[in-house]
């Protein structure tokens, strides 16, 4: 992307915040490669990588008077991308995750109620070990793993330090990976897949 693009990207959204289909379609043409590389380099399939380059699009669309001209619009497309990126792979990472559970540790279960109950038991029990973390443990873990905050976003959001923040993710990772691996009910190595959902 040249320089000159660079200067006239504050001017497209300020156009696009008014509506300007062309802008729309500038600023699409400049960043639209970009997402998608990205999300290739981040293993979504071309098809799924497609798919989440035209969701953020339909985002940015349908949000555009929300604009802000002085903010990067880089960034605030990336963001939308992770958010379209962490939905579509939760689901996916725990179908893998309970595939491999069945593989390693139990019968393959044929009764598809009976594999529902066996998981809403499996997050009952990892919601109740979140929920026995300290509030600041808690409130710091979910952010980041529910919102899917940085570090640095988390530490604004709580006025706390970036090393207050990463340590009370360290506690509260240590924490959880203790009381759930302890437990009879969830192999050690399905449990870390429950840490996310």
């Amino acid at each position: 992307m040249s320089t000159k693009n660079l200067k006239a990207i504050p001017e497209l959204v300020r156009l696009l915040k008014d509506g300007d289909r062309d802008a729309f379609h500038q600023l699409y043409g400049l960043f639209a490669n970009k997402i998608l590389c990205t999300c290739k380099k981040m293993y979504l399939p071309h098809e799924d990588a497609e798919e989440v380059v035209q969701e953020v699009f339909l985002k940015v669309w349908e949000k555009r008077q929300g604009l802000d001209c002085s903010l990067s619009f880089n960034a605030y497309l990336f963001t939308m991308m992770r958010s379209s990126i962490f939905k579509r792979s939760r689901k996916h990472a725990l179908e893998i995750a309970y595939r491999q559970y069945q593989l390693n540790f139990g019968e393959r279960e044929t009764c598809s109620a009976e594999m529902e109950m066996e998981y809403e038991e499996l997050k009952h029990f990892s919601e109740k070990a979140i929920a026995a973390l300290p509030k600041g443990q808690q409130e710091v873990f979910k952010l980041k793993f529910s919102e899917h905050l940085t570090a640095d976003e988390i530490a604004g959001r709580l006025q706390l330090s970036k090393r207050t923040v990463e340590n009370q993710l360290y506690k509260a990772t240590k924490r959880l990976k203790q009381e759930l691996s302890s437990s009879d009910l969830i192999p050690s190595d399905f449990f870390v897949f429950l840490l996310f959902f």
